[in-house]
C-alpha cells in the first residue's frame, strides 16, 4: 500500500487582508509568524518610550529640542512599523500609504500591525490545534483496533 500526499493541502495557509481600498495577503510560515513577533516586540519597546516621556521631562527642553525628541521616538516606530508591512506583505510602499490613510498616526499603525498579528496568531493555534485533533483521532481509531 502505497500513501499519496497531495502537498497543496499542507501548504501554509494565506491571510488575506483587506484595507477597503486594497487587499493584500500574506502567508503565515514560520518565518512570517517569527518577524511579525519581532516587529511586534521593537514596535512596543519603542512606543513605550514614547509614552515615557513625561511632560515634566519634555518641559525642562527647549520646545524645540522637546519637539525633535518626541519626533524622533515615534519616528523611529512608524519607519520600523512602516518597513515590517512593506515586508511582510512584499508590497513597497504599502507602510506609508497605510500611514497616510490613518491620519498619520503612529499608535493607529501600531494598532493595525497589532490586530493582522493577533489574526495571524489566531490562524497558526488553529493549525496547531487541528494538528493535535488529527492525532488524538489517530490515537483513538488505533485503540479501537
Amino acid at each position: 500500500m502505497a500513501l499519496v500526499l497531495n502537498l497543496n493541502d499542507y501548504k501554509a495557509p494565506q491571510l488575506e487582508v483587506d484595507f477597503g481600498y486594497k487587499k493584500v495577503s500574506i502567508a503565515l510560515t514560520d518565518d512570517t509568524t517569527s518577524k511579525m513577533s519581532a516587529f511586534m516586540v521593537d514596535a512596543k519597546k519603542m512606543l513605550n518610550d514614547a509614552d515615557k516621556l513625561t511632560d515634566d521631562e519634555l518641559a525642562k527642553l527647549k520646545s524645540t529640542e522637546a519637539k525633535e525628541r518626541l519626533e524622533n521616538v515615534l519616528g523611529d516606530a512608524r519607519d520600523l512599523l512602516e518597513e515590517a508591512f512593506d515586508e511582510l506583505f512584499d508590497e513597497p510602499g504599502l507602510g506609508v500609504e497605510l500611514y497616510n490613510r490613518l491620519g498619520k498616526s503612529t499608535a493607529s499603525l501600531a494598532n493595525v500591525f497589532s490586530r493582522i498579528n493577533t489574526e495571524v496568531n489566531k490562524d497558526n493555534q488553529r493549525k496547531e490545534d487541528q494538528k493535535l485533533n488529527r492525532y488524538n483521532r489517530r490515537q483513538d481509531n488505533r485503540k479501537k483496533k
